[in-house]
Order: structure tokens, then sequence, then C-alpha cells
């Protein structure tokens, strides 16, 4: 009989929380949030797709404080170029580089969830890799029936096309033919304006 594998250390460890945990965790917020990532995707189709290795919320920039002040608790850290860097209680995320943050609510334990935080002016949304491309902040998202919100799936699917991982690739597949003329037509003027070349604009088409 062979050895158990060894768990991963905590900076690798991840149990992401449910819908309902982040729901009762910023619920209480005086600001908007959306379910970003493959949970969103899977929130527009009504089903699971697949298992989920995390947890991804969007934030608005602008917000941030009141969200940093429903986590103060916990051990944050900023994604960034490979590294974790720690977030101080008190702090705010200053550099616009600066876009991640990991969660976690003890610095031995796992991680919980994903903060992503968006950029916006006035009541617009802008897309963080171009601000060329945006969208009236009252459209970014939707609700399920439990009235939670979620990022719009043709947008995430812009986040999904830089670059995209084979997970990617099956998450667009999954939602492409769920997409109306109008998310189609959304995502296909985004994508010519940051890559006319993207192999997903024939499938769109």
């Amino acid at each position: 009989m062979q050895n158990a594998e060894p768990p991963p250390p905590p900076e690798h460890r991840w149990e992401p929380l449910s819908l309902e945990e982040v729901k009762r965790l910023f619920g209480p917020v005086a600001a908007p949030w959306w379910i970003a990532g493959g949970h969103a995707l899977d929130m527009f189709l009504g089903h699971e797709t697949r298992t989920h290795a995390g947890m991804d919320v969007a934030i608005l920039r602008r917000d941030q404080k009141a969200f940093l002040e429903a986590l103060r608790m916990w051990d944050l850290r900023i994604a960034h170029n490979g590294e974790l860097i720690p977030l101080k209680a008190g702090e705010t995320i200053a550099k616009p580089e600066h876009h991640q943050l990991w969660a976690r609510e003890t610095p031995e334990g796992p991680w919980r969830m994903e903060v992503f935080l968006e950029d916006s002016d006035g009541k617009r949304w802008s897309y963080r890799r171009n601000d060329r491309i945006g969208l009236n902040l009252a459209d970014l998202g939707r609700r399920d029936s439990y009235g939670i919100q979620f990022i719009r799936p043709e947008v995430m699917l812009l986040y999904k096309s830089k670059a995209p991982r084979p997970v990617d690739e099956t998450d667009f597949l999954y939602v492409l033919p769920r997409l109306d003329a109008a998310q189609k037509g959304w995502l296909i003027a985004a994508l010519y304006t940051i890559d006319p070349s993207h192999r997903w604009l024939q499938r769109l088409k």
C-alpha cells in the first residue's frame, strides 16, 4: 500500500468559501460585490460545470475600505507576480498594478477566497487591461435566484481570454451556446479592441 501524499503547505492549500458563506460575510457591506471566475459562469448557466479550486469575488477599488473592514480579522495578502505581500491592518491597496487579494481566516489555515479590485469612474466600470472597454456599473452583474450578484458571462470570458488555460477554453465552450446576440456582440467588440486575431473571434461570429 502506498503512503498517502503529504498535505500541501499552508501557502498552497485552498478550502474555498461557499456562496452562502460569502453572502454572510459580505452581505452587510453597503457596497456592491459580485461572484467572479468559474463560479460566475456556473451561476449564469444555472448548474455546476466543474469543481472550482477557489472562490473569486469582485469589488470596486473605490469601495475596498468597507470590505477590508469586513475582513479585518483575516490574514490578507496581495498576490502580485508570484508573490504574496502581507496587507497590514488599516492599509489599503494603493498601487494600481495590485488588484488581487488572497484571504484566509488565520495565517496557518487554508486560503478561502480571492478578492479582485475592479476599476470604475463614476457610474462606469472599466476593464483594467484596457480602459477603452467598459460598461455601465449597473450592467456589470446579474443576480441569481437567491439575489447574489455575479459578473456577466461576456465580461468574465473577456478576463479569461488573455492566454487562456485549458480550463478557460472549456468554460468558453460551455458558455458560448448560451450567449445572446448582444452578449456576443459586446465580447466580439472587446476582443477586437485588444487582439483582432484572437482565436475565439471565429467561434463567436
